[in-house]
C-alpha cells in the first residue's frame, strides 16, 4: 500500500524541522503569522531596529517560523507587497557548550553570508550612491574601527582570487604573519568588539538609507541553550549582542527564539539576558498552545497541498470528527507533537493496509501512540 491509496501525494506531516524550501509552508496560526509580518513590515518600513523575544515552549514553532521566513520566498512577497527594498534574512542556532560562542557565531553568520555575498552586497551599494558620495566614506563612518574599516575596503576593492581567499582565511581566523602582510593589516580579528564592528559594518552600509536593502533580520534560534555555557561565555554573548544592537541603531530586526525550562517566567528573563539587552527586548511574541479549533485548521492546511483531488479535503481522514477525536485524546498540543502523531497515524495506515482512516482505526491503534490517552 503507498500513500497514493490514502489519497496524498506525500506525507503532511513533518516529524521535524525541514530546510528544503519547497517543504516548508505556513499551516493555520493566522494571528500569529500576522504579528511576525508586521515585525517584518515595521522593520522594512521603518528606521529603529529592535529586538523581539518569540517566547513559547517546546515544539511550538518558533525553529519552523524562522526556516520559513529565511528560506522561502515570503520575504520578498512582503517585500513587493509594501514596495520596500529586499530584505536580507538569516538564522543562527545560538553557539552549544563552545568555549568561543562569539567566534562560533560569527563562523555561523559568515557560513550564510559569504565574502563573495558581502562584495556583491556593497557593489549595489556602490551603484546606488549620488555623484558626490563615496563607498569609501560610508565604511569610514559605520565602521568604529579603522582595521575594519581598512578591511571593508580591501573587500570591495579587489577581485584578485589570491587576495580574496587571503581575506576569507583571514576572517575564518588566520592571523599568520604571511597573510597579515599579504592583506597590509597589522593584527588579526582579536577580539569580540571588532567581530560587531565587522558585523554592524556590514549591516549599516548596505541598508544605507534603506536604498538597496530595506532591512537586515537574524533569528537567533534555540536561545535557551545560553545556560549550557559558562558564566562567563554568557556574559560575553549578551554583551556581544547589547553592542551589536546599539551598533546597529537603524535596520536591523533581532528575532530571539526562546523555549523557556519548566517553572521559568518571562519575569526571569532578565536573569539570563542581562538587564542591558532585556530592556531592549520590549516586543514580545508567544506561541501559545494551540486550542482544538485552531490544530484542526493546522492539520486541514497542511493535507490540503498534498491532497490527489481537492475535494477530499481531509485525505485519508473520514471527517472532520476524526481529526477532533485524535486531538482530544493526545494531551497537551503543540506543533511538534501534532506532527508525529498525524504522521504515525498515517505510518500505521499504510502498515495495516487501511484506505480510510476513522475513529474506530485510532481507537483499535492507540496503544502504538506513545502520547494517546487512555
Amino acid at each position: 500500500m503507498e500513500l497514493s491509496d490514502l489519497k496524498l501525494k506525500e506525507n503532511p506531516f513533518r516529524t521535524g524541522p525541514s530546510i528544503n524550501p519547497k517543504d516548508l509552508i505556513w499551516a493555520g496560526f493566522p494571528e500569529l503569522k500576522k504579528k511576525i509580518e508586521e515585525r517584518l513590515i515595521f522593520s522594512m518600513k521603518t528606521s529603529p531596529s529592535r529586538i523581539v523575544l518569540n517566547w513559547g515552549r517546546y515544539g511550538s514553532g518558533k525553529t519552523h517560523a524562522a526556516n520559513f521566513y529565511t528560506k522561502t520566498d515570503r520575504i520578498k512577497v512582503l517585500n513587493d507587497e509594501k514596495s520596500a527594498k529586499p530584505s536580507k534574512n538569516i538564522k543562527i542556532n545560538l553557539p552549544r557548550t563552545s568555549k568561543d560562542p562569539v567566534q562560533s557565531f560569527f563562523r555561523s553568520f559568515l557560513g550564510q553570508i559569504s565574502l563573495s555575498d558581502i562584495k556583491s552586497n556593497f557593489d549595489l551599494v556602490k551603484n546606488a550612491l549620488l555623484e558626490e558620495e563615496s563607498i569609501d566614506a560610508i565604511i569610514e563612518v559605520n565602521s568604529n574601527d579603522t582595521i575594519i574599516s581598512d578591511l571593508f575596503k580591501l573587500i570591495i576593492s579587489d577581485d584578485n582570487i589570491d587576495q580574496f581567499q587571503a581575506i576569507e582565511a583571514y576572517l575564518f581566523g588566520d592571523a599568520t604573519k604571511g597573510t597579515l602582510v599579504k592583506l597590509g593589516l597589522p593584527f588579526g580579528l582579536k577580539d569580540d568588539e571588532q567581530i560587531v564592528n565587522f558585523i554592524s559594518t556590514y549591516v549599516n552600509c548596505i541598508t544605507f538609507e534603506k536604498r538597496v536593502f530595506s532591512s537586515f533580520t537574524l533569528w537567533l534560534d534555540e536561545f535557551e541553550d545560553i545556560d549550557t555555557l559558562n558564566k562567563q561565555s554568557q556574559d560575553r554573548i549578551t554583551t556581544f549582542l547589547r553592542q551589536l544592537f546599539d551598533k546597529t541603531p537603524n535596520n536591523f530586526l533581532l528575532f530571539l527564539n526562546f523555549t523557556p525550562k519548566t517553572f521559568f517566567n518571562i519575569e526571569d528573563l532578565s536573569i539570563i539576558l542581562g538587564e542591558a539587552l532585556s530592556t531592549r527586548a520590549k516586543i514580545r511574541i508567544p506561541f501559545e498552545v494551540p486550542s482544538i479549533e485552531e490544530a484542526i485548521q493546522y492539520v486541514e492546511e497542511l493535507i490540503s497541498p498534498q491532497l490527489d483531488k481537492p475535494e477530499d479535503k481531509y485525505g485519508p481522514f473520514e471527517n472532520e470528527e476524526t481529526l477532533k477525536y485524535v486531538l482530544d485524546n493526545i494531551g497537551n498540543l503543540s506543533i511538534r507533537k501534532i506532527n508525529e502523531v498525524f504522521s504515525l497515524i498515517i505510518e500505521l495506515a499504510i502498515l495495516m493496509e487501511k484506505d480510510k482512516i476513522d475513529i474506530e482505526f485510532i481507537r483499535s491503534v492507540k496503544d502504538e501512540i506513545p502520547s494517546f490517552e487512555s
